[in-house]
């Protein structure tokens, strides 16, 4: 009962942190409204580099494992969990709002159970194809529901973020099929790890110390960078792994759920509004990820509905 407990609080502490970190990638951009400090390539590199370094203790701890054959698979958790999902929600922000990039992330457990079928074999339920196929009409919907978030002038941006997912999904499929006899916190402090030296090379690459050193409110940039490196990225994936532990992965996977709730209210703070059509079209994409996460507690109502 205490562990449940624990559990559905840190899953409220978790939807915060990852529903606000859509706010904070704005107001690393724009600390100011009408005043652009940093560029969204900038925001996403310092992200990473803040977040690698705040886990490099624990990488240095972990580094033995570097030098066995799972080495590649902690690349790919890097660059597909971490470091190219950055620079591509970085920039579908600076077009969209919040809430809508909080529910479009809302497709990573779709994209998940794809991959799986798809390079891991992974057996899929007709519930779940279900599951996929509602998601893709909330998808279709909400990029053609009108206002600023149609089709005809944000596809570059919609697309950006389900190629994210997608890239979350290659992730966690390699996490569970590739290192699931490595310790959670191991697997994302050597993640972290090996993308350092990209973060580094970004970091200096696009002149970053010098744009929050000479521009205005650049160290306010640098403030809200930092809370989503540390906060938003390090300390947020071990709480995670401490959420899987304490309850189930099922249970941990409905902080989905939440954070485009939490990235809503957040936007609400920087004016953004979102139409009842596109409110209608985003609980047709959860219901379908509903569907996907939970296919068997589905099957257990349809079978005893028919006893």
């Amino acid at each position: 009962m205490q562990n449940k407990a624990s559990g559905l609080i840190l899953l409220f502490i978790l939807g915060a942190i990852w529903g606000s970190s859509f706010l904070l990638m704005k107001l690393g951009i724009e600390p100011v409204k009408g005043l652009k400090t940093l560029t969204h390539f900038q925001v996403a590199g310092l992200r990473m580099l803040i977040a690698a370094l705040v886990m490099l203790p624990f990488a240095i701890k972990a580094l033995p494992l570097l030098g066995t054959k799972n080495a590649p698979y902690f690349l790919v958790v890097g660059l597909c969990g971490n470091f190219i999902p950055s620079y591509l929600f970085t920039f579908a922000g600076t077009e969209l709002s919040s809430g809508f990039c909080g529910i479009l992330n809302s497709f990573t457990p779709i994209f998940t159970v794809i991959v799986g079928l798809l390079a891991f074999k992974n057996k899929i339920h007709w519930v779940q194809l279900i599951g996929i196929a509602v998601g893709s009409i909330g998808i279709f919907c909400l990029v053609t529901s009108g206002g600023e978030l149609t089709i005809d002038n944000r596809p570059i941006h919609i697309g950006s973020i389900l190629l994210a997912t997608l890239l979350y999904g290659i992730s966690v499929n390699t996490i569970r099929y590739k290192l699931s006899h490595v310790k959670p916190l191991d697997v994302t402090s050597l993640g972290l790890l090996c993308i350092l030296p990209f973060a580094f090379m970004s970091f200096f690459y696009t002149d970053t110390a010098s744009a929050i050193s000479t521009k205005p409110f650049g160290y306010s940039a640098l403030g809200y960078v930092f809370i989503l490196g540390s906060i938003g990225t390090a300390v947020s994936n071990i709480y995670f792994n401490r959420l899987i532990k304490l309850t189930s992965a099922i249970f941990a996977s409905s902080v989905t759920y939440l954070i485009p709730i939490f990235a809503m209210l957040f936007g609400f703070i920087l004016n953004e509004h979102v139409s009842m059509l596109q409110l209608i079209s985003m609980a047709i994409l959860l219901f379908g990820v509903f569907l996907v996460n939970f296919h068997e507690l589905v099957l257990k109502s349809i079978r005893n509905k028919n006893r």
